[in-house]
């Protein structure tokens, strides 16, 4: 018998050994009874990593221009309150705004990624996504002397657009008939509007919350946007697909911040409230 318990107690070492604490493709660990989940991982860590690119980011994610070395947004303000009720500390992982999505998909620094990630079928295919958290739509931007020239998608066509590169306003243009040779795929959000202030393009299209942060008057008097939205779309949490239970605990968050009104208070307070986030079921808070 005891040679018995001998040979058992060697076997479960070379197992440990083996097997290690390396992470797994779900970003777990290999832990006595079995690999550690992402949300149990986050849990016993205190610590939620979100991918965010804060370059050039308005009003998602962005650097404080007061003081650099603060990020802020209405973002980092929806993880406040996000983490606060998962009951932990959350960090940014700083990456490329078009690398967020397969850095979390090869297991990088991220748990998950919330930054204005628009819900479309090609990332469904390579990510598991949240209840949606905000409702946008398409939003042109020309220069102010243009204004009267330009008033809808069918007047700039054939025209030069600058967009960020890989948002879902280059799908929206492609099946508007735009070949890829007239979009001016920029790394962040700001840069676009430099090149159209620059004549190198005739209008940029993005997001109207990103439009109304970077385009205004007070911000760019040599710019203008164009009154009419379309193309709505929704913004998710992205996660790595293996994390079904991180996924359902954000999801149990989110859904709870509608209804709470948390999230319509961030907005408000961000001046991007609208009715349409009621169709995704967000509620004003009841004084």
């Amino acid at each position: 018998m005891r040679n018995c318990l001998a040979v058992s107690a060697a076997l479960a070492s070379v197992l440990v050994a083996g097997c290690g604490g390396g992470p797994s493709s779900g970003g777990g660990e290999f832990r006595l009874g079995g690999p550690e989940d992402t949300l149990s991982r986050i849990k016993r860590a205190g610590v939620l990593k979100w991918g965010a690119d804060p370059s050039g980011g308005g009003p998602h994610v962005y650097l404080d221009e007061k003081d650099p070395t603060k990020v802020v947004g209405f973002e980092v303000d929806i993880m406040d309150k996000l983490a606060g009720h998962l009951g932990v500390e959350h960090q940014i992982a700083r990456n490329d705004w078009d690398v967020l999505i397969p850095d979390l998909q090869r297991g990088g620094a991220s748990d998950m990624v919330m930054n204005g990630v628009e819900i479309n079928a090609e990332r469904e295919k390579e990510v598991g996504f949240s209840t949606p958290y905000f409702v946008y739509e398409q939003q042109f931007a020309v220069r102010a002397e243009d204004k009267d020239k330009y008033k809808s998608l069918d007047d700039l066509k054939g025209h030069k657009i600058a967009t960020l590169k890989a948002a879902e306003a280059n799908n929206v243009l492609r099946r508007a008939g735009w070949t890829d040779d007239l979009l001016q795929q920029m790394p962040d959000s700001v840069t676009p509007y430099d090149e159209l202030e620059n004549k190198r393009v005739d209008a940029v299209l993005q997001e109207n919350i990103i439009t109304a942060f970077y385009a205004n008057p007070t911000r760019r008097p040599k710019l203008s946007c164009l009154p009419g939205t379309f193309s709505s779309g929704k913004y998710a949490v992205a996660v790595r697909k293996p994390d079904a239970s991180l996924l359902q605990e954000l999801n149990r968050i989110l859904e709870l911040m509608k209804q709470n009104g948390e999230l319509a208070a961030i907005y408000k307070r961000w001046n991007m409230w609208s009715a349409r986030q009621a169709e995704i079921g967000i509620k004003e808070m009841q004084n």
